[in-house]
């Protein structure tokens, strides 16, 4: 058999894996369908370990290496569970649409910005002239990924007065905003094919890194599917709530620890909006003890741009997060550290300053949304409305652009947040508050689908 010979039997070869392969993909999508019938999930250890045997007896018989028959097999079984997972949304609707008006200002048109949670007052004053201070002295080179001493003192006693948790500086970690946080906690400790708990409605980006990091999501909408949480992986539940600003109750807390507690599950708690409730908020650290604590200054302390936020956690999984934090972004630059140091030292006198302001644009949306067609809650935190539309035809994507286009206010779609299009997520402290708001009632009073 010569050369070409020898080439041709390789392409064939390689062709009739692609078929196999392919024949493979339409039989894990059936199974995909017959599993969500049933609900199971997605992934199946015995099955998988009985398939591995087999496997690995046939590359035996086959005279292949070990190491390249894992290979194979990681491969399939990757492959299997990115078939069964359903692909996620990114970010969300709102992005998009914050994208687009930010493009129709810059060509010199205003629009009014109520689609996106930045708050608006600016930094406490002393954040300034930290970082300013800590680059004259030359804080601008490589450090570690565990942070700054003084970050991680200042967290630890703003984390421990909030929450009343122990929160020694050994269990904080500084990261690069609350969001790069989370999709570092799953990335750390979940493993595609896992399965992670939602309480619907929630921030768009929690299903677009699931789905990123081909995770199974089990979404509830009420405390009343809570037995579906059963064998999850994991849970990540935000109080205040972006969207609707519903505060979980200690009584919440400890049914849902009863549920994850029986495979110890991690809780991850998005802590974003924690200062900025009107109500008694438990942490939830304080209920489940395998919880990681996932915080932000970009909401209270008004320093989105800034990209800084931290986690508190034990101290084996701080360290575990510090290695990918340290692999993926070497580390937080330590002037910003500086700054959000001075931030969080000053956290006493400023948040409560900051939620009486919080309660004066609240007080100014309901006031200004009166008369709307609209079945709205006041929220118990956080920076958004989230009301029902009651319009016939009502669909808040498309209201969402066209309300953009046509009278240059913004806000987020419903449907980003879950099965909600008859809802707007609307950020009532925004600069643009007083002005938008009035415009926007105007806009749903005359609407016409």
């Amino acid at each position: 058999m010569n050369l070409d010979d020898l080439r041709a039997r390789i392409r064939d070869v390689t062709l009739r894996i692609v078929d196999l392969y392919a024949e493979r993909l339409s039989l894990v999508r059936k199974v995909a369908e017959l599993k969500a019938e049933r609900g199971l999930p997605v992934r199946n250890r015995e099955v998988e370990s009985d398939l591995w045997r087999s496997v690995l007896a046939r590359c035996g018989e086959a005279g292949l290496d070990e190491y390249d028959c894992r290979r194979i097999f990681n491969f399939l079984i990757s492959s299997s569970i990115r078939a069964q997972v359903p692909e996620g949304g990114g970010a969300g609707p709102h992005v998009e649409v914050f994208r687009r008006a930010k493009e129709i200002e810059r060509s010199g048109e205003k629009v009014y910005h109520l689609e996106v949670g930045e708050p608006p007052w600016s930094f406490p004053p002393n954040v300034l002239d930290s970082l300013v201070e800590a680059v004259k002295r030359g804080e601008t080179r490589y450090g570690t990924s565990l942070g700054l001493p003084r970050f991680k003192e200042a967290a630890s006693e703003w984390l421990s007065h909030r929450d009343g948790v122990d929160a020694r500086p050994e269990r904080v970690i500084p990261t690069p905003g609350s969001k790069y946080a989370i999709f570092s906690i799953l990335s750390t400790f979940l493993r595609p094919g896992d399965r992670i708990g939602l309480m619907l409605p929630a921030w768009p980006a929690y299903r677009g890194m699931a789905a990123h990091l081909s995770l199974e999501m089990v979404e509830i909408r009420s405390m009343r599917e809570v037995e579906r949480l059963r064998g999850v992986s994991a849970f990540i539940l935000c109080s205040p709530n972006n969207p609707d600003g519903r505060v979980w109750t200690r009584k919440e807390l400890e049914e849902l620890s009863e549920i994850l507690r029986e495979n110890d599950a991690l809780l991850i708690s998005d802590d974003a909006y924690a200062e900025l409730s009107f109500v008694d908020r438990m942490a939830p650290a304080r209920i489940y003890e395998n919880t990681l604590s996932v915080n932000t200054l970009s909401k209270a302390f008004g320093m989105t741009g800034f990209r800084l936020g931290y986690v508190m956690g034990d101290e084996e999984r701080v360290r575990k997060l510090s290695k990918f934090l340290g692999l993926t972004i070497t580390n937080v630059p330590e002037f910003l550290q500086e700054a959000g140091a001075s931030a969080l030292e000053s956290a006493r006198d400023w948040t409560g300053r900051v939620k009486e302001n919080l309660a004066s644009y609240l007080d100014l949306a309901m006031r200004k949304l009166e008369g709307a067609p609209l079945e709205m809650n006041r929220p118990d935190g956080a920076l958004y409305l989230f009301p029902r539309v009651e319009l016939e035809g009502f669909s808040s994507m498309d209201f969402a652009f066209r309300l953009l286009e046509e009278r240059r206010i913004a806000v987020a779609p419903g449907s980003g947040f879950g099965p909600y299009d008859d809802r707007l997520r609307i950020t009532y402290a925004s600069p643009d508050a007083d002005q938008g708001l009035r415009l926007l009632r105007e806009a749903l009073q005359s609407w016409r689908s």
